[in-house]
């Protein structure tokens, strides 16, 4: 477990590499977030409504499609948002929920 204490500001590399317990492994999950308090929330909503409407849509699509809740204090900076492909070559599909 790390000791390193996480704070508002602070932009986060995530990288999610699932196995597959077989043989052949998936691809990989990279997204880029960063943590803010409300009053950061606040604050960066105001000086750049328009990144904060991009990162409000992708939270939506991370909950509706994705079933993926995040805690109000991260945000999304991705494109593309926890997306993961579950075909090496079938960009045009993807994991969602059912």
């Amino acid at each position: 477990m790390s000791t390193v204490e996480l704070r508002s500001g602070a932009y986060l590399q995530v990288d999610v590499i699932p196995a597959t317990g077989g043989p052949y492994f998936t691809t990989n999950i990279e997204d880029g977030v960063a943590l803010a308090d409300e009053s950061l929330r606040a604050e960066f909503a105001a000086r750049f409504p328009d990144a904060w409407a991009r990162i409000e849509a992708r939270r939506r699509f991370m909950a509706e499609a994705l079933g993926i809740e995040l805690h109000p204090d991260v945000l999304p900076f991705s494109n593309l948002p926890a997306y993961l492909p579950p075909f090496l070559l079938r960009p045009e599909r993807a994991m969602a929920l059912a």
